[in-house]
């Protein structure tokens, strides 16, 4: 086949570089209006932007404000909006082309979600509103009321000033999703609603939205139109049973890598990758035949490409722990019998973390490139993954721990360690802490 000869610097080269952390405790500080009321801070530059609500009392409109910081924390430039009637704000969103925020908002008793379409300076370029009405066609059930829905936005890679929408709203039976649809950001209209299922995990080039469905389907939409063109049924593995974890595209061809399991138990894990062209045709399909695991099962949380255009495949290795649900139930046996009254039993079994994984994979022919396996804890909770281009962060509890896929052989290291009311946000010069303090959040640098 003409893919025989496919380098790993063609494909998948995707790098992002932290720059250094130093600095003199810098801070920036915006007022906390309650729980209910949402900020954003997101990458601008070096450094970020902060989006806020800055109004005390009630009015027929709600101010916010945009600072946009330097990478020292520093602010450089800021701009108000106010929006009509009691607002807040919803989602944000960029592209080449615009920065778009929206706010869900009411004047009694109408309810919207308004778009502010802004430059990357954020001076305002448009705005408009939807209602209630324009979303209940997306929906195969009436929306009843526009303060339970969640908008996202998918990323559009190749159309900047094409929105591409997803909308959920909660019923009696879980989550309702709304078709995918197409907005232009200049004037608000609608240009398409897809014929296509709901995602689970999306891409797009300048012609296609890819989707996955469910781990099983892969459906491919013209971009255009929204309509279905292709889709594809994934071969679950001899088993029957994969997680995918990585989902990704350059433009030219599709890959999904992520873990083949015996059964749903988790055992015997082992790494897999496939590959397609843009057009649909599969390229290869490649699993790592080595039995990696004996006693433990692998908890498989993400990935990201290393400087060749490799991508590395991040896992906990876990074996069922029922320590303390035995020393629970000795415990509850014994406060029963000193009460005279019946034990109540403790049966969770806890996931015992030992080992953080890393899987290379080349993305040349899906072949194993190098395993690393790092012993941490004992941890009894999964972490949470943060990816930043070549830098991975794991927070575990208020620990936050970072790797390097580009130096596999270096074990992760503790980056920092968080309070309780601490979190941690991505800036183009690296992590932020943002702490929320009595009255206000505060973003400090990492020194």
């Amino acid at each position: 086949m003409k893919h025989a000869a496919r380098s790993a610097s063609a494909c998948f080269l995707w790098i992002f570089v932290f720059s250094s952390f130093s600095g003199h405790g810098q801070t920036y500080s915006f007022r906390y209006n309650g729980a209910n009321d949402r900020y954003e801070i997101q990458p601008a530059n070096e450094g970020v932007y902060c989006l806020f609500r800055t109004d005390k009392k009630k009015l027929p409109t709600t101010a916010f404000r945009k600072v946009f910081l330097s990478k020292n924390l520093k602010a450089i430039d800021s701009i108000d909006y106010s929006i009509e009637g009691k607002a807040r704000l919803m989602a944000s969103y960029d592209d080449e082309k615009f920065v778009v925020h929206t706010f869900y908002a009411t004047t009694s008793p109408l309810e919207k979600i308004i778009f502010l379409v802004t430059d990357h300076h954020g001076k305002t370029v448009t705005s408009f509103s939807k209602t209630i009405v324009d979303f209940s066609r997306y929906f195969s059930k009436p929306v009843k009321k526009l303060k339970h829905l969640t908008l996202s936005f998918v990323p559009n890679s190749g159309s900047p000033g094409m929105l591409l929408l997803q909308l959920y709203q909660m019923g009696n039976s879980g989550i309702i999703r709304a078709n995918l649809f197409s907005i232009n950001a200049e004037d608000g209209q609608e240009i398409w609603v897809s014929n296509a299922p709901q995602f689970t995990q999306i891409q797009t080039t300048e012609q296609l939205i890819i989707g996955l469905v469910e781990n099983r389907q892969i459906f491919w939409v013209d971009k255009k139109t929204g309509q279905v063109v292709k889709s594809v049924l994934i071969d679950l593995g001899q088993k029957g049973y994969r997680a995918i974890s990585v989902f990704a595209t350059n433009g030219t061809e599709l890959m999904l890598a992520g873990s083949d399991f015996e059964s749903a138990s988790l055992k015997n894990g082992k790494f897999f990758m496939m590959l397609f062209d843009v057009s649909g045709e599969k390229i290869f399909d490649k699993t790592d035949s080595a039995q990696r695991f004996s006693t433990k099962r692998m908890h498989l949380m993400g990935g990201a490409f290393d400087q060749n255009g490799n991508v590395v495949l991040v896992a906990e290795g876990w074996k069922p722990d029922a320590t303390r649900a035995i020393v629970a139930t000795g415990a509850s046996i014994l406060v029963a019998a000193m009460g005279g009254g019946y034990p109540g039993l403790y049966t969770s079994v806890d996931h015992k973390i030992e080992q953080l994984i890393f899987a290379t994979l080349s993305p040349v022919d899906g072949s194993l490139q190098n395993y690393r396996s790092f012993p941490v804890g004992p941890w009894l909770s999964y972490g949470q993954l943060t990816i930043g281009g070549s830098h991975i962060l794991l927070q575990v509890n208020n620990e936050v721990f970072m790797y390097d896929v580009n130096e596999p052989s270096t074990p992760p290291f503790l980056f920092t360690s968080l309070q309780a009311n601490e979190s941690l946000e991505l800036s183009g010069s690296g992590p932020i802490v943002v702490s929320l303090l009595k009255k206000k959040y505060q973003l400090r640098k990492i020194n």
